[in-house]
């Protein structure tokens, strides 16, 4: 992590108990990410209590492995992905959220990014999709107040008075016997 950013060049596989570094998905998957500001806080504190670990871990005469990964044990090893996911959903218990899956926050992420007004293009970028399609068809049907936002969308261009400064345009009063301004007069013809 550099300057609040956070470089995403591999992942960890597991595969049963078996668990390998290896490339992202797709060349779009190796990305930059800018975090926001809680975010950073956290991973500060979480720094802090990292190096306190190997502080005390190096004390005991053991070595700490430097592995370079930002969540590890006390020893510097990488958790097994799926204690990571174990981990969450003792969490969600306790809590009484609703059953999701720790992958399903990514989602959520997705989901609360587009309702915050960012564009799809980030979005993509975000999540390190392939393609822009992707993440429009996964996620332009997820909340349904976007309709009525993109119905109303090109009205916002329109500039217009609001519905109580509008006024409706007079209706024409009738006057009897009287000419429109500027008609001439019509001679009569004279009775024989």
């Amino acid at each position: 992590m550099t300057m609040g950013t956070v470089h995403i060049s591999e992942q960890l596989v597991a595969s049963s108990y078996d668990v390998w570094e290896d490339t992202p998905k797709s060349e779009s998957g190796a990305r930059t990410i800018k975090l926001d500001s809680e975010t950073r806080s956290l991973l500060d504190l979480w720094r802090e209590r990292q190096d306190k670990e190997r502080a005390e871990w190096e004390a005991n005469t053991k070595a700490w492995k430097n592995t370079g990964l930002v969540f590890t044990w006390e020893d510097g090893t990488a958790y097994h992905p799926e204690y990571l996911s174990q981990v969450f959903m003792r969490l969600m218990k306790k809590l009484d959220l609703p059953p999701v899956r720790l992958h399903d926050l990514r989602h959520c992420a997705a989901t609360l990014s587009l309702a915050a007004g960012l564009h799809m293009k980030s979005i993509q970028v975000l999540l390190g999709h392939s393609s822009y399609s992707l993440t429009a068809d996964t996620y332009t049907s997820v909340l349904p107040q976007f309709e009525e936002a993109q119905a109303e969308a090109p009205l916002a261009l329109v500039p217009r008075k609001s519905p109580t400064q509008r006024v409706l345009a007079p209706e024409p009063e009738e006057k009897a016997d009287v000419p429109p301004e500027g008609a001439a007069d019509v001679p009569q013809e004279d009775a024989a």
